[in-house]
């Protein structure tokens, strides 16, 4: 998957897209690398370019993401904390803001921002 054809920006006016796409840093993980674990202040936001990870709490699997999935907004917008630990169970390719990249980017991109309010209210009633 290619940084300008992420679901998340599909309905982002082409400018703007082009300018939340330079504010993301591609980055690999290998397989078992900890993206994100519960408890720890949130500093980033990732999308899933290649490769899977999974989502869990201490006690529970939430679920599996891929390509075009995106982690670490809960913590980014709601709690200042993750939320859950997410773990490569590939090696993986990922794009990555920082927090304040991001708050720009939701205040920028109103359609981005609304798609990422959705998944966070599915996310916290899954649990």
């Amino acid at each position: 998957m290619e940084l300008n054809s992420i679901p998340l920006l599909a309905d982002v006016d082409p400018d703007q897209r082009a300018a939340v796409v330079d504010q993301l840093e591609e980055k690999d993980a290998a397989l078992g690398t900890v993206l994100a674990e519960r408890g720890e202040f949130a500093h980033r936001f990732f999308v899933i370019l290649e490769g899977l990870a999974a989502v869990a709490t201490e006690d529970a699997y939430l679920t599996t993401l891929g390509p075009g999935d995106f982690f670490g907004e809960i913590g980014l917008m709601e709690q200042d904390r993750r939320t859950a630990n997410v773990v490569a169970i590939t090696p993986m390719r990922l794009a990555t803001m920082m927090a304040w990249d991001f708050q720009d980017l939701t205040r920028q991109a109103p359609a981005v921002a609304e798609a990422i309010e959705k998944a966070i209210q599915e996310r916290l009633q899954r649990g």
